[in-house]
């Protein structure tokens, strides 16, 4: 099931990352330290080379020296997606949705990571909590940004729960659900 997994994180990364990014996506924050937008350009330029494991070093310094910047761990789950470490891309983009609610890139990822875990799971219970989990940031990414729900339409680690009420409440809903 990874093979799926690795195209969707490799696309959200190179469409959020190689930019200039703000402090954080929705907020008035300041601005993070010199050498914190240092260690996360060095991080960037790693993981367009390809170079994930020092990229994964220098999101992480950025991080240490400025831990309330969101934009950085969602760039370190990124990483890891891309490098099969799932549960780590999922710790990253959950600390980014928490220093910013709104943060739609953040949640959407949250919300394909669940739904590949999902996936792998045969116990009803966790599967359950994980297509759970997919639900609330997928519904948090649409608020956030109504072109998740387009998206959403397309991305192959939905297909199993595509026939659920609430996917379908959500991918047909003209305004985001709150």
């Amino acid at each position: 099931m990874r093979y799926i997994l690795l195209p969707c994180f490799v696309i959200l990364f190179i469409g959020c990352g190689p930019k200039s990014i703000p402090y954080s996506q929705k907020t008035n924050v300041s601005e993070p330290s010199e050498a914190a937008r240092a260690h996360y350009q060095w991080g960037i330029d790693y993981a367009k080379n390809g170079d994930l494991h020092r990229a994964v070093t220098e999101f992480n310094m950025a991080i240490l020296l400025e831990p309330r910047w969101a934009i950085p761990y969602y760039n370190l789950g990124s990483v890891y997606g891309n490098m099969g470490e799932l549960n780590e891309a999922i710790l990253a983009w959950e600390r980014a949705t928490q220093l910013d609610t709104n943060f739609a890139k953040a949640h959407y990822n949250l919300a394909v990571a669940y739904a590949v875990k999902a996936d792998e799971v045969n116990i009803f219970p966790s599967k359950m909590t994980y297509i759970k989990k997919t639900l609330t940031h997928l519904r948090e990414a649409i608020r956030s940004d109504k072109s998740a729900q387009n998206a959403a339409k397309m991305e192959e680690a939905f297909d199993n729960i595509r026939e659920l009420p609430e996917y379908k409440s959500l991918i047909q809903s003209t305004e985001p659900n709150k």
